[in-house]
């Protein structure tokens, strides 16, 4: 019997949750950190690596299963990723830059809500907000959390390398580690360490290692126990406020891994499904929407202001999710492994 056949007890079941209910959770961690002065330190950091080490066992997942690496399937691959990253994204781009003008004819600085939430200032600036290239200098950002978006687009291109073997995957691995050790694991390291690209190596190839050993690794799955551990180590900031930007990070990684390869067995219904599509939308436009409330509430980033940002932001990532994402997610390519019943996995494939 495994590990995870028993988190029931004997007589009942705890409710299944699948990688859609697990990525909303994320993105309202990290929504919650930017919009509440009073959340615990930790979590939006720990929330954007499990973020990666989901898309490095996801992405190694599908092009293993369903696309392959050969020309038509990464050519599938491509044009998936492009359409499930971009379209919504340069909705939310829209959305900040009329925002910014808006506030902007008044004077009123958004920066009071996001440090990077201000208009681009030159053409090299609006090249990085328009392609999300992570080699390209960037400045104001219409979407304030874009940074992640980049690296995570960055390492879509990457992923069909780690995909391809576990050796790869081994080596991404190793270099990431003996990047982010030279670094030096302190706190004032932390900001490079967490949100640059090479460092952030290290959750994708995680991601990309554990997905070539899952069959191995499902001995351990425990979904709620993983997900748990994962919320509850986050609470080390109460006692240790260093924690998160030293070894804090790392440590979150190692369990998001955990949870993932917990999770990827579990089956994901209507509902999960449901939750998964609007976690994207959460994550891109929290920012925004949080600024409508800039004049109306007096104060920011106080529990209230919080709630009805986040209230509204659920909303309309439920009407971008009817209106725009499902209908675009039919114009995707079908992938040459893609079964009858094959379809998306967590919102994400």
């Amino acid at each position: 019997m495994s590990v995870s056949a028993r988190e029931g007890g004997s007589g009942w079941r705890l409710p299944q949750f699948g990688f859609g209910t697990c990525r909303l959770v994320l993105a309202s961690l990290v929504a919650a950190s930017h919009l509440w002065s009073g959340m615990i330190h930790g979590y939006a950091a720990y929330a954007v690596w499990a973020f990666f080490a989901l898309s490095g066992f996801l992405m190694t997942l599908v092009l293993t299963t369903r696309y392959g690496v050969d020309r038509r399937g990464l050519g599938a691959y491509a044009f998936n990723r492009f359409m499930r990253i971009f379209p919504l994204y340069w909705l939310a781009t829209l959305m900040g830059v009329a925002t910014l003008w808006y506030y902007g004819r008044w004077g009123v600085d958004l920066r009071l809500i996001n440090g990077e939430f201000y208009m681009p200032a030159s053409l090299r600036e609006w090249s990085y907000v328009l392609t999300l290239f992570p080699g390209i200098h960037r400045g104001g950002l219409p979407v304030p959390v874009s940074n992640a978006l980049a690296i995570e687009v960055g390492y879509y291109m990457l992923m069909p390398l780690m995909a391809r073997s576990r050796s790869t995957a081994w080596f991404a691995v190793a270099v990431a580690v003996m990047l982010n050790l030279e670094m030096g694991i302190v706190g004032s390291s932390f900001g490079e360490r967490y949100s640059t690209f090479l460092p952030c190596m290290l959750p994708f190839a995680a991601g990309s290692l554990a997905c070539h050993y899952r069959e191995a690794l499902s001995r351990f799955s425990m979904p709620w126990t993983s997900s748990l551990a994962w919320l509850a180590h986050g609470l080390l900031w109460l006692k240790f406020p260093h924690w998160p930007w030293t070894w804090g990070l790392y440590a979150s990684a190692v369990l998001s891994v955990w949870m993932v390869v917990s999770l990827h067995r579990q089956r994901s219904g209507k509902v999960d499904r449901l939750l998964g599509d609007l976690s994207y939308p959460v994550y891109l436009i929290h920012t925004t929407v949080a600024a409508w409330f800039l004049c109306l509430c007096g104060e920011i980033r106080t529990p209230a202001f919080f709630l009805k940002a986040f209230a509204l932001t659920l909303a309309l990532s439920w009407l971008i999710v009817a209106l725009i994402d499902r209908p675009l997610s039919r114009m995707k390519r079908k992938a040459p492994g893609d079964t009858p019943n094959g379809g998306r996995i967590g919102g994400l494939a």
